[in-house]
């Protein structure tokens, strides 16, 4: 793997990543916020406990073709950007002095529902996208496993020797 190659990866490692943050933060950001927002929801919960696995599943299915422990790694950093631009909208009324802020705790409640919900997105989104998108490695390996198997049977085949008529094999 040439330096373009690795550069491209990483890159693409985190442009979704930084992306995946960026777009579940909006959608907190929204719902935390609602009478404020340009995008209004019915249930702000229904945005909080779904967006942010939906999200982390295409995340994993952009990443398919990374390891697992990578894809685990983009997950931590998309919960980690998000968690920061959650907290940070969340304190930026209070700190410009226009407007008492939401408790902190929500902000609490934010990190500790973030992480694991993104993490099992990832993980599914990667496990899936997986089965329906392989990696090219596992391709090629597939297809050298089935061409070995083939050379094998084909050398038993040669090895077996044709029974003389009126005798049984011996197995």
């Amino acid at each position: 793997m040439g330096l373009r190659e690795k550069v491209l990866s990483t890159g693409l490692f985190l442009l979704w990543s930084v992306l995946g943050g960026v777009i579940v933060a909006a959608f907190f950001v929204a719902a935390f916020f609602g009478d404020f927002g340009p995008i209004r929801f019915g249930d702000p919960g229904v945005v909080i406990l779904f967006l942010p696995v939906f999200t982390a599943f295409i995340l994993g299915l952009l990443l398919v073709d990374f390891e697992l422990v990578q894809t685990v790694l983009a997950a931590l950093l998309a919960t980690g950007i998000a968690i920061g631009l959650v907290l940070s909208f969340m304190v930026a009324p209070s700190l410009a002095g226009v407007a008492v802020g939401p408790p902190p705790y929500e902000g609490a409640f934010s990190a500790v529902l973030l992480f694991p919900l993104i993490l099992l997105g990832t993980v599914v989104g990667r496990a899936i996208g997986e089965r329906i998108l392989p990696p090219q490695a596992v391709l090629d390996r597939q297809k050298a496993l089935m061409a070995e198997t083939l050379e094998w049977h084909e050398q038993l085949a040669k090895m077996e020797r044709p029974v003389p008529p009126g005798q049984e094999r011996k197995p």
